[in-house]
């Protein structure tokens, strides 16, 4: 598969159970759907009257939330927990696809994005007639919070330097860093890696009410001298790498696949999303490009195509 016309998959999967956060169950089915109409929720248990019930996966969309990513239409209709099929639509760069759900939440599944990239590994994906389109960065843009930071930084590939410190804890300092980001490189690297936290930290989320539906065999949860899952790591690093699909998750919320290089430390959804935000508060900062056989990209918004050699 290319990467000059749209994707979308070759036909409908479903996936359900129970949800991390709202601990209710819920069941989604991805269809397949045309050329330019992008990835779009459905909230198939909405009343509201038809179309009322589409959020876009658009970063204006993107609400305030704990812990997860959280879209919601101008119809007060949200859908939450999508980053870990975000991240594995971005990877697979699957451009258009209509989100069947029932309820206000993902199923969180077994914290990953595994069993989605199994399924589109299984059933295909297919192009269409229509020019791909990326988002490409041209300028270094940067937001920060403390000791946490998130840089997005021009470039012709999608990659990302992911750096965590959970101090005093086992996690300590983790690093991932990761080139070419596609449907391989993230199958093999980042897609098994679940989602995390502490035993320690457990009380207070549920007091928050939050975590409802969270067991051993949705996160990892880490003790004080090992983690909690029988198991143990899937793979070195995992809690690094569980942030950096998470990463690539909320930054297809950019609205196309990106072509960019993130750099992030200590960051979480909500400085991801900020980053988002600050890319599009300038419009110097991006262009939404098409790739050529010929030429190395074309700008959609003029009318001559350039080689990325002479940015």
């Amino acid at each position: 598969m290319n990467s000059y016309q749209q994707i979308t998959i070759n036909k409908p999967c479903s996936f359900e159970g129970v949800t991390l956060h709202s601990g209710e169950y819920s069941k989604i089915t991805l269809h397949p759907s045309p050329a330019n109409t992008g990835i779009k929720f459905k909230r198939i248990d909405s009343k509201l009257p038809k179309g009322q019930n589409i959020i876009p996966a658009n970063f204006k969309n993107i609400r305030s939330s704990q812990l997860c990513t959280t879209i919601e239409n101008d119809y007060n209709l949200s859908v939450s927990t999508i980053e870990h099929l975000m991240a594995a639509l971005h990877s697979f760069g699957i451009d258009n696809l209509l989100i069947d759900i029932d309820s206000s939440e993902m199923p969180i599944l077994d914290g990953s994005s595994i069993e989605f990239t199994n399924a589109f590994s299984k059933i295909g994906l297919k192009e269409l007639k229509a020019k791909k389109r990326y988002l490409k960065i041209l300028k270094n843009v940067e937001v920060k919070r403390d000791n946490a930071y998130v840089r997005i930084k021009p470039s012709d590939e999608l990659s990302i330097n992911y750096t965590i410190d959970y101090p005093n804890t086992i996690v300590g300092k983790q690093n991932i860093f990761l080139e070419n980001i596609n449907a391989a490189t993230f199958s093999n690297n980042l897609a098994e890696c679940r989602t995390f936290t502490f035993e320690s930290e457990l009380d207070n989320l549920r007091s928050n009410g939050i975590i409802k539906g969270g067991s051993l065999d949705n996160a990892l949860v880490f003790g004080n001298k090992k983690t909690l899952n029988q198991e143990g790591l899937r793979t070195i690093n995992e809690p690094a790498k569980h942030k950096a699909l998470d990463a690539v998750g909320d930054l297809f919320l950019a609205g196309n696949c990106v072509m960019a290089h993130i750099e992030a430390s200590c960051a979480g959804h909500s400085l991801m999303h900020a980053a988002l935000h600050e890319i599009f508060s300038d419009p110097s900062n991006w262009k939404i490009i098409t790739l050529s056989e010929k030429t190395d990209y074309t700008i959609l918004s003029g009318e001559l195509s350039v080689s990325t050699a002479n940015l």
